[in-house]
């Protein structure tokens, strides 16, 4: 089949410097360039032109260093794709802009999740970031799976690369012991670490196999507890607010506890959010 791909006419080697604050500085270092198509692996030619058979090259970048997720090649499409690539010519992100990316193009169980779950969106972008995926859907919506496809939380930061995904083990022992001790059924699906401490202390970011996410801090003790639909286990919340909810939404559960550094914040079945100071009285309800 004759191909329909075209190089770009502006892709002649052209250096592409970064900007210097002196503009008579001729040494700033260069960090990509401009190179033709045919230069690309095989494989990204072979991807580009199967899934995009009717797209031809707009522009494409070489990096010098790979990116955090090992990036090295940038290619621009005209149908408005823009694809990553590593230096084998692997895919490591896929951006369609405002177009769905290609459902082949998407791990089955994501796939099967987000049309059971988002039955109305399309997922417009993708990044293989080695240890997880992103992926961002039709109406913005960040969405973070483990390797395996397995849906890990809504991602509220977005393009956050202030964590590393880290090993399970490396966990302080005190956070370790309360998941074995309040969740024993369940796994640790993935395990992120910030390299600063959030405003309410959290440096460890935990993602259950039963849907729960705990945020520790530096020492592993607890400080945001989200079950999503579920109850968090009434011995991980203070006793006077377990008493308080119960006496007065007997009907409702405690879906999530959050320890700032001054007050716990709240949040019930029905998404009414309550606030209780640090000795667990009640405060007021948060609008």
């Amino acid at each position: 089949m004759k191909k329909t791909f075209i190089t770009s006419l502006f892709a002649l080697s052209i250096l592409l410097s970064t900007t210097s604050c002196d503009s008579n500085d001729d040494t700033t270092p260069t960090t990509q360039t401009v190179i033709e198509a045919a230069a690309l692996p095989s494989s990204a030619k072979t991807f580009t032109e199967t899934y995009f058979p009717n797209a031809v090259y707009k522009s494409t970048v070489k990096l010098n260093n790979p990116s955090l997720n090992g990036t090295i090649y940038d290619v621009s499409l005209s149908n408005g794709y823009e694809i990553d690539f590593d230096i084998n010519g692997n895919w490591t992100e896929i951006d369609g802009g405002n177009n769905a990316i290609p459902t082949a193009l998407i791990p089955e169980k994501i796939n099967a999740y987000i049309a059971a779950n988002y039955p109305g969106l399309f997922v417009v972008q993708i990044e293989n970031e080695k240890t997880k995926y992103d992926v961002e859907l039709s109406n913005d919506l960040d969405l973070v799976f483990t390797m395996q496809g397995d849906f890990v939380r809504i991602d509220h930061d977005g393009d956050n690369h202030n964590e590393v995904v880290i090993n399970p083990t490396t966990l302080p022992a005190a956070a370790t012991t309360l998941i074995a001790t309040h969740f024993p059924t369940s796994t640790i699906r993935l395990v992120e670490k910030q390299n600063s401490a959030s405003s309410d202390g959290t440096v460890y970011d935990v993602s259950l196999s039963n849907g729960f996410e705990i945020d520790f801090d530096a020492n592993g003790n607890w400080t945001e507890i989200d079950g999503g639909r579920l109850a968090i286990p009434n011995a991980l919340v203070p006793e006077k607010i377990a008493a308080y909810v119960t006496a007065n939404y007997p009907a409702l559960l405690l879906t999530a506890i959050d320890k700032e550094r001054t007050y716990y914040d709240v949040e019930l079945s029905n998404d009414l959010d309550l606030v209780f100071d640090l000795q667990g009285n009640f405060l007021r309800i948060d609008k």
